[in-house]
């Protein structure tokens, strides 16, 4: 894991700690190696919070959150603590950021607030979604470009399939100009399993699982979007997270 990562999970250990009663063995362990790990960074021994600090276990940690409330009030904490560490890490997020707040909401004034409110929330969800899922064809294509990328025969179907139902369907646009853009996060994570020999050399500090399940957690995602379903914070956190993770192993 790189350092991000690793401050990723440092992270998320915490706020279990803090919100959970159970502390295993293994994440105590686990909690002691990041710190020792993270320790010899300069940027993280410069920057790390008072409880970063003094608490050498997760129980320690656990009894200074409980100090600041209940869980929301420790959640909040944590997030806190943990900017100033991930905080140069944003300049990745600039572009959708400020597309975001390009965008004239002003027509749904005569919505609830309440729905205004969670419209804002899942757009910033589409554009990271579309973001993540473009910067993927893209970087399939590239590869193709110069290596032989095999398509699965279940992902070719799943083309053909959607090819013939928009030749059905004259009045709605094309998806694009080659099969990738009939392929969502699913198709695309099998094209990149499915070549692995290929693709190995782009992920050099994971392996195929690593996609499996980043690919997993951004479907599920992009399916509440597409039913226009709801996607809380956790999951809003999370995507900004795999956001970064995909752009920073790609080099995008």
């Amino acid at each position: 894991m790189n350092f991000t990562e690793k401050v990723e999970r440092l992270k998320i250990l915490v706020i279990g700690a803090s919100t959970d009663v159970a502390i295993t063995d293994e994440q105590e362990k686990e909690y002691i190696q990041l710190r020792k790990d993270l320790n010899l960074v300069s940027k993280f021994k410069s920057r790390q919070s008072k409880e970063l600090k003094i608490c050498s276990s997760l129980k320690e940690f656990r009894r200074e959150m409980q100090n600041k409330g209940g869980y929301a009030e420790r959640r909040e904490s944590i997030r806190d603590i943990f900017y100033s560490l991930l905080e140069d890490e944003d300049s990745l997020l600039d572009s959708i950021e400020e597309i975001q707040s390009s965008v004239n909401f002003g027509h749904l004034k005569l919505l609830p607030q309440d729905i205004q409110d969670k419209g804002r929330e899942m757009s910033e969800v589409y554009l990271y979604l579309y973001c993540i899922e473009n910067s993927l064809r893209i970087f399939i294509d590239e590869v193709r470009k110069t290596e032989t990328v095999n398509i699965p025969k279940k992902v070719q179907d799943t083309i053909d399939k959607l090819k013939k139902s928009e030749e059905e369907s004259k009045y709605l646009p094309l998806r694009g100009d080659n099969d990738l853009f009939y392929c969502d996060f699913i198709e695309l994570g099998k094209i990149i399993v499915g070549n692995w020999n290929v693709f190995s050399k782009y992920f050099p500090k994971q392996n195929e699982h690593w996609v499996n399940v980043i690919v997993d957690e951004l479907y599920k995602i992009r399916c509440l979007v597409a039913h226009n379903g709801y996607v809380g914070k956790d999951e809003r956190d999370a995507l900004k997270v795999y956001y970064k993770n995909i752009t920073a192993q790609l080099k995008i």
